[in-house]
């Protein structure tokens, strides 16, 4: 009775109808099929990541939150997926900020500059048998470290450091070593000190100093270089009056105490010429890669810190 009822239903519908009918049930289960191979697909590259913890990268602000979220957060998706852990970008509300956490081991890893990384290592680990580890240093198109210099609106008739006298002058966080210790070291080297000064200030970050002097707000600023070099063309822009001999690099570093063999395999993603590892050092800025720390570098950035605290006189190779 059944099979006769079917005869006659399929019967009684058009050849086309049946086909479209055939041709949409394989596509609906074409379509399940597939996304139940990437349900699975999802859930296998989530494996790697049950129960690791986020390792936390902390940065300085020494730019704007944007501009730093745009440069380093390609670089933590880099090491998360080559760690197959996760690693979360934290901006640091200030210097003293980062240099306590990544003492404290409350972030994992950092990016960070010569004087937080000493201040950490002299100060906050003074006397403690685990310390900082440099995992990587920054080079930019063949050279370690970078250069500071000490700028003035290109409308400004001011030529030289001399020229500062009875000015204003411009500088980023009190512990930066590129907006503040080694722009006070170069007036330091030309015979002026902060008294010699029509005022002073310090601004928090090299972004904020630029912007200082572009505005008219500060006679001359010190910052790092390439900070000075996004606002070289505008008009007006900024002029270079004095540039720094090179400086000790940036590093990454890890905090106290944390997995030998997990650093090892930091260093190696950070160290290892690859494709991937290329695009991600163009975010950073242009010409960047990471090359072997050499400490010995921060010898003289010492010197320079040194100098500046106990208002001593300049090194004379520094």
């Amino acid at each position: 009775m059944y099979s006769t009822l079917l005869i006659v239903l399929v019967r009684s519908i058009p050849v086309s109808k049946i086909l479209l009918r055939l041709l949409w049930i394989a596509a609906l289960s074409s379509s399940l099929s597939c996304q139940q191979q990437e349900d699975e697909k999802s859930q296998q590259n989530l494996t790697p990541f049950i129960d690791k913890p986020a390792l936390t990268f902390l940065v300085h602000p020494y730019d704007t939150p944007s501009q730093l979220i745009t440069r380093f957060q390609p670089l933590c998706d880099y090491l998360e997926k080559q760690l197959g852990q996760p690693v979360k970008l934290q901006l640091a509300s200030s210097y003293v900020d980062q240099i306590k956490r990544i003492s404290n081991g409350s972030a994992d890893l950092a990016y960070i500059g010569p004087t937080p990384f000493l201040r950490a290592q002299d100060n906050y680990l003074k006397g403690n048998d685990q310390r900082l580890t440099a995992l990587a240093a920054e080079a930019t198109d063949g050279q370690t470290g970078y250069h500071s210099v000490i700028v003035v609106s290109s409308h400004s008739e001011i030529t030289s450091i001399e020229d500062l006298r009875g000015h204003s002058v411009a500088f980023g966080a009190p512990h930066s070593f590129g907006s503040h210790y080694v722009p006070r070291t170069m007036l330091s080297a030309s015979g002026l000190g902060l008294r010699d000064l029509r005022d002073y200030a310090y601004l928090g970050s090299h972004e904020r100093v630029a912007l200082a002097v572009l505005h008219g707000d500060f006679d001359a600023g010190g910052l790092r270089q390439a900070v000075a070099n996004k606002y070289a063309q505008r008009t007006p822009g900024l002029k270079i009056i004095a540039t720094s001999p090179p400086l000790p690099p940036h590093l990454i570093v890890a905090r106290p105490g944390l997995n030998e063999k997990l650093m090892n395999q930091i260093s190696s993603a950070l160290l290892t010429p690859t494709t991937d590892l290329v695009e991600v050092t163009l975010a950073l800025g242009h010409g960047i890669y990471f090359i072997k720390p050499d400490l010995s570098l921060f010898l003289s950035a010492r010197q320079v810190v040194k100098a500046i605290e106990t208002r001593t006189e300049v090194p004379a190779q520094w």
